[in-house]
């Protein structure tokens, strides 16, 4: 059971939960920094590009660890960030438990995504499964 909040001149002291998520959202976003340059720099040389050269960077072992672990980096930390925008704005518990929970489950259904068809195009298969494309 938690103690009552503490309070020095009319205001809330921290109880110093947040450090670690916040230790954990810089070290995430150090690693997303260049991992999205590299992301920005291949797009920028696949443009315009056939599907078999695209395809063909895709079977690289390398190339599709590295795009799996920056979808995974960068839904991680938006998971991060937007609980801190919810427990800055939201008041209501109710609220704002059923939000981060909503916010968690749609990251965690988007990197689950992303490196699924990741792996579908690293061994060749189609992006989609048939019957689901135009």
């Amino acid at each position: 059971m938690s103690h009552p909040a503490q309070y020095r001149n009319g205001v809330r002291v921290s109880e110093r939960h947040g450090a670690g998520e916040w230790t954990l959202e810089k070290i995430l976003l150090a690693a997303l920094m260049p991992l999205g340059l590299w992301v920005a720099s291949t797009a920028f040389t696949l443009s315009g590009q056939g599907y078999d050269i695209v395809l063909q960077w895709f079977a690289s072992p390398v190339n599709a660890a590295l795009l799996a672990a920056t979808a995974l980096i960068l839904f991680g930390f938006a998971s991060l960030a937007w609980k801190v925008i919810i427990e800055d704005y939201i008041h209501v518990a109710g609220t704002k438990a059923l939000l981060i929970g909503l916010v968690n489950l749609i990251c965690l259904a988007a990197a689950a995504a992303s490196v699924f068809f990741i792996v579908r195009l690293a061994l060749g298969s189609a992006p989609l499964p048939a019957g689901f494309g135009i």
